[in-house]
């Protein structure tokens, strides 16, 4: 008898896409640096938090070691993932976040644990063992996600169909870059919980049992123990196989025969939160606890088109291709309504309540990282899009329309995430004028950096202006003061520089009178500088304005730091931006630098340019 792998593209492409995204893990540009520390920072360090502050230090009320992790590791810019309790005692602390990735991580985290101090690393919770052990425990989860997903596209669609699906999905949105590069992120953990409480609920309606009932509970209550916004999970249970009134009868009849099936769901979910309503009991005397402080949602007024199209974190700018579950809604109400019903009801239901949270953006990402979760229910009509395209009748012009228009956009989606971790896709400032600046580009020049911060640059190639120096400041004869700023630690040409740190939030200002060098409304002036830091000039800004009777006319500036920066050597920072139009003779221009509470950095050559257009343009 011959052996035959049931599904076998299905299977083979799972392994593959694994196997790519293992390789991805191990290509992250700091991986074998100090920043492999990367891993556990900012929210993650908050999820994760629990285990170290438990099993290591035995204090999870204080949490006094947070001051040396975060002064080893630089997790954060602050420990902001824990704060005081309100009304407790001085120094109690309670997490921001809830706890449900720690549960899930506590096997990842002994096993780091084991290995630092196999490997003479610190077992302080943060080395690079724990690190590496997270970071690789969310790969497993993502593989786990995946099979669990394929399981359930075979339930209804083709081994061609749910192959598809799954590489569309895996490398043609920014689930990529939440099950390899962000694994200690939320979001993929959740779209694997979804994931499997999809397959628990097609296995209980095609066969009703109490323990089927009490893992449905159960793995919801998880889904809300990572993120208590995933309660809208719960329509899918609750609307499975409720395609028409009829349906709806048939269903309340089930749960009325099986009464007990939904106590035991019900205690599944209670037993899922238990966890965190112990941890906020013991932590603040309250088992229902509002973590977030003055962060809320605004149901009444969603974001819902900064969320879907903004260039700042749209979800469908950054990831066109899930346009195509969208419209497949449509093909699965025809072909599958029993299942289309509470697909449509949780898209819609979670697209209002991701949209309504004031910070919609939802901190650094690429594109909209709230909604990656929601990939394995959408992955539902994406099949029945992708069937509806491979059915023998439809135009062979129209598939072959559809490959190309598939590739082309899996092509930009992988850019677009190397464009992100190489930062020329900013996590959370990117706009209109950036985007189109550097799209497709692998090296943008600072012009298009200027555009985060400034809304001008030249209307023409640089090549075609002739730059004509209006002033400059080089430090060079001013004398050395410390309560000036004025230093000879660090020099361009000579040794003497401006020292920016918070101590001197404004630097010497470059002064111009508009009229002392003939300067007209609408010419380009170019503002730049030369900086110095060891570790990066975050923080500071350099400042052009243009003032009448010391009040600002215009006010711009950009950031001294971007991907050109070069630590430990001088870099040119500029911007170009018109005179307005309104502009008198009597106007002042000034140029400096601004230190808006900025790491520690030296700046020389304040500069200002008119950029004069060549003969012919």
């Amino acid at each position: 008898m011959k052996f035959r792998i049931a599904h076998p593209y299905s299977l083979l492409a799972i392994l593959l896409l694994f196997v790519l995204m293992v390789q991805a893990r191990l290509w992250a540009p700091y991986w074998d640096t100090h920043n492999v520390q990367a891993i556990l920072t900012w929210d993650a360090m908050g999820y994760y938090i629990y285990l170290p502050a438990h099993f290591i230090y035995h204090d999870l009320g204080h949490m006094a070691f947070a001051q040396d992790i975060m002064r080893e590791y630089q997790p954060s810019s602050s420990f902001y993932q824990a704060f005081q309790v309100p009304g407790g005692p001085e120094g109690m602390l309670v997490t921001k976040y809830t706890c449900g990735l720690a549960v899930l991580w506590t096997p990842f985290f002994f096993l780091g644990h084991w290995a630092a101090g196999w490997l003479n690393y610190p077992q302080d919770g943060f080395s690079p063992p724990y690190q590496i052990a997270i970071a690789f425990g969310g790969l497993l989860f993502a593989l786990l996600g995946l099979g669990l997903l394929r399981r359930v596209l075979l339930r209804y669609f083709s081994d061609v169909v749910t192959t598809l699906v799954l590489v569309l999905l895996v490398l043609g949105s920014n689930y990529f870059q939440y099950a390899v590069f962000d694994a200690a992120m939320a979001h993929n953990y959740l779209f694997t919980g979804y994931a499997l409480l999809l397959w628990l609920t097609i296995r209980w309606h095609e066969r009703p049992t109490r323990l089927g009932a009490f893992f449905i509970g159960l793995t919801l209550g998880l889904l809300v123990l990572i993120r208590p916004s995933e309660a809208v999970a719960a329509v899918i249970p609750l609307l499975w196989n409720v395609g028409s009134w009829a349906a709806v009868r048939a269903k309340l009849e089930l749960l009325k025969e099986r009464q007990v099936d939904v106590l035991l769901l019900v205690l599944g979910g209670v037993l899922g939160v238990l966890p965190q309503a112990l941890y906020w009991h013991w932590a603040t005397g309250h088992f229902l606890f509002y973590s977030y402080g003055d962060q809320h949602f605004s149901f009444l007024k969603p974001h819902l088109w900064e969320v879907l199209f903004s260039f700042r974190k749209g979800w469908l700018l950054y990831s066109p291709l899930l346009l195509l579950p969208l419209a497949g809604l449509a093909a699965l109400w025809r072909t599958h309504r029993a299942i289309a019903v509470p697909v449509l009801v949780f898209t819609v239901l979670n697209l209002w309540v991701v949209s309504a949270w004031d910070i919609w953006w939802y901190g650094g990402s690429i594109g909209q990282r709230a909604l990656v979760q929601s990939y394995a229910v959408l992955a539902l009509p994406y099949a029945a899009a992708v069937a509806w395209l491979l059915v023998p009748e439809r135009r062979p012009a129209l598939r072959v329309a559809a490959v190309v228009a598939a590739v082309l956009l899996v092509d930009l989606n992988l850019f677009q995430h190397w464009q992100y971790m190489r930062s020329i896709i900013h996590p959370e400032e990117m706009n209109r004028r950036y985007y189109f600046a550097v799209f497709n580009k692998t090296m943008p020049t600072q012009s298009d950096f200027a555009l985060l911060d400034v809304k001008s640059r030249l209307p023409e190639s640089e090549r075609h202006y002739t730059a004509q120096v209006l002033g400059k400041l080089d430090f060079e004869n001013q004398p050395v003061d410390a309560a000036s700023g004025i230093s000879a630690d660090q020099g361009y040409f000579s040794r003497q520089s401006f020292h920016a740190d918070p101590a001197h939030a404004y630097g010497p200002a470059l002064t111009l009178k508009l009229m002392d060098k003939g300067l007209q409304p609408g010419q380009y002036i170019r503002a730049s500088c030369r900086v110095f830091s060891d570790y990066g000039a975050w923080g500071n800004k350099l400042v052009m304005t243009v003032e009448r009777n010391g009040k600002n006319l215009v006010w711009n500036a950009v950031r001294l730091q971007n991907n050109l920066s070069v630590n430990r050597a001088w870099n040119l920072v500029h911007f170009d931006t018109p005179l307005p139009d309104d502009a008198l003779p009597d106007d002042v221009l000034k140029v400096y630098v601004l230190s808006d509470s900025g790491s520690s950095c030296y700046i020389d050559d304040v500069q200002a340019e008119l950029m004069k257009p060549k003969s012919g343009w």
